[in-house]
């Protein structure tokens, strides 16, 4: 497991430039250059007080996105590594991709959409930046790139870098959101004023962020949020009979709280609550993504992997209670959707729009007939560019 210690030590390592990343650190590209005010052959490393507080945000190291990973359209891209906060509060490393439009950007910069991606598996290959976003949010992030937006995306803390990955967990989803604008910020010429969009664990994400970007960031400029097909209110996601009848299909993504929770629940034994089978589930779990763990076990029950199928469901909510979104009064414009036809359930959504419209949150929520987990995307991505065209006007 990554102790605080271990951290500290892969960052320090990383900083040096050595090559645990998988190659040497890199001179900045002549055009990378010159968006960052250095000369062709200079560090890319910046002292973190530049532009954020403390290490937060501290650009590591940027290369060129492979073509076959880019956004149609693209003017430039990157995968980036930079530092952000943990779980803990400890440094960290964390990648993503950055992408901007081609041409030349507005005055000030090109307005930043910090995007969220959809959960994918923990092991470093299921990250975005190294395997692409998934055809539904190429979709939607295609389409805010050619409305004139960069986007900034995050792979989270642990998930494409060493160590061990902490989702779920709402400030360190947060931190690697907000940090990815800094570090960006680093590379081309970017606006101060961004946006928070995310999808299913990402809507998590990009709500969370909207909880805590005016503390942790001040230095940037937060407009608002927009959250899809959310992953949010455990307690309802959590009471389906899906989840706790013994009968039923096991849902893939619960054998990743078995990776998960001992990271940031220490001492928690995840025998206590899969069964042999499970665990050994989980082993695959570590190093395979949704996709393929899926199809490895579709014909596994509930029963068969934990003990007790209910006692385990309350567990994991006992576990991500704290980590739900939190309900209060955001300062700057929340947009939510979600398709009827989704797995995950829709009421999460209506209800989490609700809570907020009641602390005095401006807040829509839009319900997308027939749209499913993955159809919601393609089908909402112009509904998204309207509202983040409003939200940088300020409306």
């Amino acid at each position: 497991m990554r102790t605080r210690e271990t951290r500290t030590a892969i960052t320090t390592a990383l900083l040096l430039g050595v090559t645990i990343i998988g190659g040497p650190m890199l001179a900045p590209t002549a055009d990378a250059a010159a968006a960052t005010g250095t000369a062709a052959g200079e560090t890319t490393i910046r002292p973190a007080t530049a532009i954020g507080n403390a290490w937060q945000g501290t650009l590591i190291h940027e290369a060129p996105l492979p073509a076959a990973l880019q956004l149609d359209g693209a003017g430039q891209a990157w995968r980036i590594w930079y530092e952000s906060t943990a779980w803990d509060g400890a440094p960290t490393v964390v990648s993503g991709t950055l992408t901007v439009p081609p041409g030349e950007p507005p005055a000030g910069g090109w307005p930043v959409v910090s995007y969220s991606h959809g959960f994918g598996g923990t092991a470093d290959q299921c990250a975005p930046s190294v395997q692409g976003p998934s055809p539904w949010e190429r979709a939607l992030n295609d389409e805010l790139l050619a409305g004139g937006y960069a986007i900034a995306a995050t792979d989270y803390d642990g998930i494409g870098t060493p160590g061990e990955p902490s989702i779920v967990n709402g400030p360190s989803e947060a931190y690697s959101v907000i940090d990815i604008v800094r570090a960006a910020r680093r590379v081309a010429p970017l606006s101060r004023d961004w946006i928070s969009v995310g999808y299913s664990l990402g809507g998590h994400a990009a709500l969370w962020s909207a909880h805590l970007a005016d503390s942790y960031a001040p230095e940037l400029r937060h407009r608002g949020t927009v959250a899809l097909a959310n992953f949010i209110q455990f307690p309802l996601q959590l009471a389906t009979e899906q989840v706790a009848n013994p009968a039923a299909p096991l849902i893939p993504g619960t054998l990743y709280s078995g990776v998960t929770g001992p990271v940031t629940h220490p001492g928690w034994d995840a025998s206590q609550w899969f069964t042999p089978l499970g665990l050994g589930l989980i082993d695959k779990a570590r190093t395979e993504c949704v996709g393929q763990l899926a199809a490895d076990v579709a014909t596994v029950t509930n029963g068969q992997v934990f003990k007790d199928p209910a006692a385990a469901a309350a567990e994991f909510n006992r576990l991500l209670d704290p980590q739900d979104v939190p309900i209060t009064r955001y300062p700057e414009p929340v947009r939510l959707a979600h398709g009827t036809a989704d797995g995950t359930p829709a009421a999460a959504s209506a209800l989490t729009a609700q809570e907020l419209a009641a602390a005095g949150t401006d807040v829509t929520y839009l319900p997308v007939p027939g749209a499913d987990h993955f159809t919601l995307l393609p089908t909402i991505a112009p509904q998204v560019l309207t509202w983040a065209r409003q939200m940088f006007a300020g409306h």
